[in-house]
């Protein structure tokens, strides 16, 4: 979406959620009861999301998953891509670690050798190779994304309008991030979910996307912000915003992109962010109420990461200094509602519709899937 000559702002939020839709009490951001119901009603019952088939993609590639502390991997075989558990069976000793490629899965203590699907080929000087395969999880697709939870990804986003921009096709996996955040999740999803902020808080990135014209679109378990990027570009305050805009325009010929952002969200945890030629995943794993692990994944056409490593490198750190200006954001909510919640205090303000449509919606899914599970 083209930035407008005049003010645009659509969204399909239903009107009667601002009325019955109350901010959450201060208690929801630390209190270890909340956290736990949160943690088995939201998450465990959630998509599960594990990473991207473009993490290994050629036969004999894995990727051990750091936020798992090492303990799964991503594995793909003639058969496809797999979670296995990448602790050996005879001493429990991590096998592999971070990303590569092997014909086998060796653990290098005692040389116990599994295949690409998890089956034990060999144990030295054992007379019969133990029955002792790699645990392996079931995982459900979606546009390449691998979800190893109870929901099915493709059910929930059945309904989604936007999947074609979120198609990975062409694009190659460049790195992951991983994140540790001292303050709550809800607080990272309440600025992910709201524009009000922008202008504030990001003097590059509201410069760059045009952060009084968008569209917010939602669903029963889902939700889209669209972010025009603006035609004029002269008084840009952020080198790093500056040199991604030049370094966009000059790969397209001067022709602008059809979004400046577009911010997507599968609840509760999964964002999946557009930006002209990147896509990224950024992943949200609640640890303690006051803590939280947030895992991002960059990908880039292949033409892209190969060709035109400009692009790779002034996104990176746009994207960087846009994540540390929210995290000075979530930091300040995280005091604030400390020190209220120290002082036995409470309080709550009110929403701005539509600039924070995307927060109202949040709250009320998970109020709902909270009262509704509790009573189930």
């Amino acid at each position: 979406m083209n930035a407008p000559d005049s003010i645009t702002r659509r969204s399909n939020l239903d009107p009667t959620l601002i009325e019955r839709t109350p901010p959450l009490p201060i208690a929801a951001y630390f209190d270890r009861g909340w956290f736990e119901r949160e943690m088995l009603l939201l998450f465990d019952k959630g998509p599960g999301y594990i990473g991207h088939e473009l993490m290994v993609p050629e036969v004999g590639d894995y990727m051990t998953l750091p936020w798992t502390e090492h303990g799964k991997m991503l594995v793909r075989s003639e058969q496809g891509v797999a979670l296995l558990s990448n602790t050996c069976r005879h001493r429990q000793g991590l096998i592999m670690e971070g990303r590569g490629h092997a014909q086998n899965l060796v653990c290098p203590l005692h040389r116990w050798t599994y295949d690409l699907d998890g089956k034990l080929l060999g144990a030295p000087d054992f007379d019969h190779t133990p029955d002792c395969a790699l645990p392996r999880t079931p995982l459900r697709h979606w546009h390449g994304l691998l979800f190893a939870g109870p929901r099915d990804p493709g059910a929930d986003l059945a309904d989604f309008p936007l999947a074609a921009d979120y198609d990975f096709g062409g694009y190659v996996f460049d790195r992951m991030i991983v994140d540790e955040c001292p303050f709550n999740w809800k607080n990272f999803l309440e600025i992910y979910l709201e524009l009000y902020h922008v202008e504030a808080m990001h003097p590059g990135l509201q410069k760059f996307v045009d952060a009084g014209n968008y569209e917010w679109g939602f669903g029963d378990r889902w939700s889209y912000q669209i972010l025009g990027i603006k035609d004029e570009f002269k008084s840009q305050v952020s080198p790093n915003y500056q040199k991604y805009r030049d370094a966009i325009l000059a790969y397209s010929g001067g022709k602008l992109p059809k979004y400046g952002t577009v911010w997507s969200i599968l609840y509760p945890n999964v964002m999946l962010e557009w930006y002209p030629y990147a896509l990224v995943v950024s992943t949200l794993i609640p640890r303690s109420p006051d803590h939280t692990t947030n895992i991002v994944e960059f990908y880039y056409p292949e033409e892209i990461k190969a060709f035109e490593p400009q692009i790779v490198e002034a996104h990176q750190a746009a994207y960087a200094e846009s994540a540390a200006e929210d995290a000075e954001v979530c930091g300040r909510l995280h005091r604030g509602r400390r020190a209220l919640w120290l002082a036995g205090e409470d309080d709550a303000g009110p929403f701005h519709s539509p600039h924070e449509d995307g927060m109202i919606h949040f709250y009320d899914w998970l109020r709902r899937e909270m009262k509704q599970r509790r009573t189930a």
